[in-house]
């Protein structure tokens, strides 16, 4: 009996101990699950983000107009859905033909392309080469022909066709939408759009400009400050391996960082920006589409957040674009340069940059009035009796990021009209109140 006793003990501590060892495989196998899992989502959340701030993502249009059959015109914000990444979605599935011009050189004939009745339009900032344009939507269009692209019109009613238009000599061309139009679901898609706002084209000093012919109420943001280390941005743009190997000089609030003689960055400690040089030694001139993606590879090098930055303006001739955040199709403007990125090519031997440690991070709740901003012809009534009306050469509604305090971690966003004036773009009220 005792022996039976001492085998059937035997017996269970055998089974304790496999028992045992399966639990711990069983915990080490799910342990490397959780891991490459974990691995899996760190790598795809790190693809999203990549396709993000592709080429494609940052060069978007950031501006959708619909047109009613009447002709009156409805800016359209506040979507659910991203309606411009939407619609690249179904125009990447066209197949185009018949590449045709209809107008060049006549400013009525293209305004009246800007206001086709019954049409969607996407409008660029600026002007965009016509190589990118085909990059993010996944066409062919003849550079040679048509070098840039401002606003993409699709009727929705009748032949299926859609008209590309350059505002720069006022040139319109129209292709046949041979398969996978889809008017209906783009139809739909507008329907379902959130806010609109009354808006109007009009040829002011020859340039094609989106006026507002009545008083309209905008809401105010709020965003997580987002705050890059000046370490970090140093070893982004200077690209050395070992922070040691700069040369480091402070005067007052200004820190100079070098890495031998051909790079060098300041920091101004007092506004939180950055301007950098890199001394290349030789000129080098980007033609088209080569300036635009370059200049991307360069903001991609800085390690700026991304998440809402998109093109804003470009000039070929100084080979510079600006990079700026925007806020439901808005520009956001600071007069330290928050949230944007101006980027130099090399035009004469040195490459420039000129950014901000401060960014947007994740929007953030507020409960703040809608702001009322008057009619553009009330705006433009103003500067006239303000004597500032002569040099103006554009007009815009964006936001506006005042001042901010390090400490501060919420960024505030508040509706404005804004004003091209010598060079820049200035909040209207200061050049009424700058007399």
């Amino acid at each position: 009996m005792a022996k039976i006793k001492e085998n059937w003990l035997s017996i269970l501590l055998a089974v304790v101990v496999i028992l045992s060892m399966i639990f711990s495989a069983l915990l080490w196998t799910n342990s490397l699950g959780y891991e490459w899992i974990a691995n899996n989502d760190s790598e795809k959340g790190a693809s999203q983000q990549t396709a993000l701030q592709s080429v494609g993502d940052i060069y978007l249009p950031t501006q959708v107009i619909l047109t009613n059959s009447d002709e009156s015109q409805k800016l359209l914000y506040g979507q659910k859905k991203n309606l411009v990444l939407t619609l690249r979605k179904e125009m990447q599935k066209w197949q185009l033909a018949g590449f045709r011009r209809v107008a060049r050189n006549d400013s009525s004939a293209y305004l009246n392309y800007l206001r086709n009745d019954d049409s969607i339009m996407l409008s660029y900032p600026d002007a965009m080469a016509t190589g990118i344009f085909n990059q993010t939507f996944s066409k062919s269009i003849d550079t040679q022909k048509m070098p840039h692209i401002n606003h993409i019109v699709i009727p929705l009613k009748g032949r299926d066709v859609v008209y590309l238009l350059d505002d720069d000599d006022f040139t319109v061309y129209r292709l046949n939408i041979t398969q996978n139009a889809n008017r209906s679901k783009l139809k739909k898609l507008i329907q379902n759009s959130g806010q609109r706002i009354d808006v109007d084209h009009k040829i002011v000093d020859n340039q094609p400009t989106v006026t507002y012919p009545h008083a309209i109420k905008l809401p105010v943001f709020a965003y997580q400050l987002s705050t890059q280390d000046i370490d970090n941005l140093t070893q982004n743009l200077l690209r050395s391996t070992n922070s040691s190997a700069f040369t480091v000089k402070k005067k007052g609030n200004d820190t100079t960082y070098m890495d031998g003689a051909s790079k060098r960055l300041d920091y101004h400690r007092d506004t939180h920006t950055v301007s950098f040089n890199n001394y290349l030694g030789k000129d080098s001139t980007y033609q088209g589409a080569s300036l635009y993606r370059h200049l991307y590879k360069r903001l991609t090098a800085t390690g700026t957040n991304l998440d809402w930055m998109r093109f804003d303006s470009v000039n070929e001739k100084k080979q510079t674009i600006v990079f700026r955040s925007y806020v439901e199709g808005f520009p956001i403007f600071n007069e330290h340069g928050y949230g944007a990125v101006k980027l130099q090519a090399n035009a004469d031997g040195v490459e420039r940059g000129q950014l901000s440690l401060f960014g947007l991070g994740i929007p953030l709740p507020i409960k703040e009035s809608r702001v009322k901003l008057p009619p553009s012809s009330v705006v433009y009534n103003e500067l006239r009796q303000a004597g500032k009306d002569k040099d103006i050469t554009g007009l815009r509604i964006g936001y506006r990021w005042d001042d901010q305090n390090a400490d501060s971690k919420v960024v505030k966003l508040e509706p404005t009209y804004y004003i091209y004036y010598h060079g820049k773009w200035v909040a209207y009220q200061t050049l009424i109140d700058d007399k």
